[in-house]
């Protein structure tokens, strides 16, 4: 019975000072690699039902900045909804995502996780301080934080420091509550957001 040759060994031989390939996998960030790595900040937009002003901020924030993380939520929950079909068509003619939304209501574990909250009322905001004092320097109302913005007071999204003036017009600092009021109502609400949005991101 005829033998069967063993295969060969390779004649090519590694260079003087070459190592194997190694198998090993890349090593992994230790924590106290991961703990300097920079986070994501969170901006939450507080309205009252969470349907209507926070989610399209939420939602429309996304899309021009899409380096921040933003959440939404309702001082007074309407159980679990989506976003109000006037204001969900408004972010979809803006090109914005309304998929996956779900109505929240504001809590301690909410309220201590934002690194600002953005309320779309003074009374959003007298709600928040009053019901946890603690987050008070950053809770903001949106139409007079982008008036700071603007003046270049504050970067985007930065809580005003401690002796910033904090321009007040009264009612006119508010965003109304279109809900259930029609399309109109809507995009007047949709386009004061919109507005207020871009002046804090520099959007113009």
């Amino acid at each position: 019975m005829p033998r069967r040759s063993c295969p060969r060994r390779s004649s090519r031989r590694r260079a003087p000072g070459m190592s194997r390939p190694s198998s090993a996998s890349p090593a992994r960030p230790s924590p106290s690699e991961r703990s300097r790595e920079p986070t994501m900040r969170t901006v939450m937009f507080v309205c009252t039902g969470n349907t209507c002003r926070s989610p399209f901020a939420e939602r429309l924030a996304a899309l021009l900045d899409p380096s921040t993380r933003y959440t939404s939520t309702g001082t007074h929950l309407l159980a679990d909804l989506g976003i109000d079909p006037a204001m969900a068509a408004c972010l979809t003619r803006l090109g914005a995502s309304t998929a996956g939304f779900t109505s929240t209501q504001l809590d301690a574990d909410r309220a201590a996780g934002a690194d600002l909250l953005v309320c779309l009322t003074r009374s959003h905001r007298d709600f928040v301080v009053g019901t946890w004092p603690e987050a008070a320097a950053r809770t903001v109302v949106l139409r007079p934080y982008a008036e700071l913005a603007a003046a270049g007071t504050v970067a985007a999204w930065d809580p005003p420091g401690a002796g910033v003036e904090v321009p007040s017009r009264g009612y006119l600092d508010d965003i109304a509550d279109p809900y259930r009021l029609g399309r109109d109502e809507a995009e007047r609400a949709a386009a004061e957001i919109e507005t207020a949005l871009r002046t804090v991101l520099g959007l113009g």
